[in-house]
């Protein structure tokens, strides 16, 4: 084999590798402490029972059945409760005020460039941080505006997801934090689902930008295997 198609052999094989990197995301999914990982990039949720209303005494989470009355459960993702008991199946009342989960996942220097994408339903509502900065305020107070008849009427809720897009990642480990606001009582739950995509630049124009610069390399290689 020629110096010559050895190197078009390890352009192309580069050209794959940057292919298959630029098309596989990062997942992220709520799963309890008490369950198997459903196959995402970030830790089981945790309960922080010394910030929250409901003092459990354990950051055990679980995972627990929307019923009828919840969406489904997101793709990759279950609910998740700091009490197996506390879906809309059940007839446990959960006292009003905030219930904090946490989970966590590492990100390469590249990784955390990109962007974020995340879909979230919570019984009543929730407030989303990462790394203790908020990314999405939770809904407003119960009164006219929002009666909060099975939990909040406006996102987010436990009735149509709300997808939420933030920057912000670092490199090493990350916390997302979720203040689930019991505002009405009864159920109580969080559910959410992503991924980490690159999209620093437009997926068409890298892709044109990384392909010229290769042709470029080639045509130089060409002319300088040619004068020889």
């Amino acid at each position: 084999m020629t110096t010559y198609k050895r190197f078009l052999i390890a352009c192309a094989a580069v050209f794959g590798s940057y292919l298959s990197a630029q098309a596989t995301p990062i997942l992220l999914g709520s799963f309890g402490t008490t369950a198997a990982n459903p196959g995402v990039a970030n830790s089981a949720v945790t309960y922080s029972p010394l910030s929250s209303t409901v003092n459990s005494g354990s950051t055990s989470t679980y995972d627990i059945s929307p019923g009828t009355v919840w969406h489904a459960a997101l793709s990759n993702s279950s609910y998740v409760s700091f009490n197996p008991s506390t879906g809309p199946s059940s007839n446990l009342v959960v006292p009003n005020g905030d219930y904090i989960y946490n989970t966590t996942f590492t990100l390469s220097a590249a990784d955390a460039a990109d962007v974020a994408t995340l879909s979230l339903l919570a019984d009543d509502t929730v407030s989303v941080f990462l790394n203790n900065v908020l990314v999405q305020q939770a809904a407003g107070p119960l009164g006219p505006g929002n009666t909060y008849a099975r939990c909040s009427d406006v996102g987010p809720n436990c009735i149509t997801p709300l997808t939420i897009s933030f920057t912000g990642l670092q490199a090493g480990l990350n916390t997302l934090t979720f203040d689930v606001k019991q505002v009405n009582g009864f159920s109580e739950g969080l559910d959410f689902s992503g991924s980490i995509d690159p999209a620093a630049v437009p997926e068409p124009y890298s892709l044109a930008l990384f392909g010229s610069g290769l042709l470029g390399f080639v045509g130089l290689c060409r002319r300088h295997f040619a004068a020889k």
